[in-house]
């Protein structure tokens, strides 16, 4: 027998070098945004705060900006990109603040090629990001599973974990799980563009 498997939707997650540095100079600036816009966006969050998306303009997130453009980068390289032609950029950048039984409805990031979040404060129960599989119609009709692979599991979740960045393709729906802790869950998330070389 030979078997091909088609249409993979691949999750890239990269372990941040140094991340309690950059957290510490990351945390104050995300809180440092919110006194300025209390009411922030309102856009896939329930209970939490959304900052305006222009973060990657500013000094403060300049660091974390060039390491989404590195990461992206090489999910790119691995996705068969023509880099030569075209150069990835961030597009926006923003933060999200989930107190206490804060979420974000599931969601997608149109406009953009892959998208991505990063863990500045996550604590046990915070609630994790999860993906779903965007083949809806591959579970119209379903036998009983023996055992959840990556061709019959629906959703994925991954641990919000501090230091880490997560990137996917921008098409793939995603939400975040309630905040159950008694902590704030800060993360700065992103969209990746492209355009062409001069």
């Amino acid at each position: 027998m030979k078997r091909d498997d088609w249409f993979p939707t691949p999750i890239w997650h990269f372990e941040v070098p140094n991340y309690q540095e950059l957290n510490q100079k990351l945390l104050p600036a995300i809180y440092n945004e919110h006194q300025k816009d209390t009411q922030g966006l309102n856009w896939s969050n329930s209970l939490g705060w959304h900052s305006k998306d222009y973060l990657h303009q500013q000094p403060e997130f300049q660091a974390i900006v060039n390491i989404a453009i590195n990461n992206a980068l090489e999910a790119g390289q691995e996705m068969g990109f023509d880099l030569q032609r075209f150069t990835m950029f961030v597009a926006n950048c923003w933060a999200i603040i989930n107190p206490k039984f804060a979420s974000n409805f599931l969601h997608n990031h149109p406009n953009s090629i892959l998208s991505g979040v990063y863990y500045v404060k996550a604590s046990e129960n915070c609630g994790g990001i999860f993906f779903r599989d965007p083949r809806d119609v591959a579970h119209m009709f379903m036998p009983k599973i023996a055992e959840l692979t990556p061709w019959t599991i629906q959703k994925i979740t991954y641990k919000a974990t501090e230091g880490t960045m997560i990137i996917f393709p921008s098409w793939l729906n995603h939400g975040v799980e309630v905040n159950l802790s008694d902590e704030d869950r800060l993360c700065i998330s992103f969209n990746i563009s492209m355009s062409h070389r001069v």
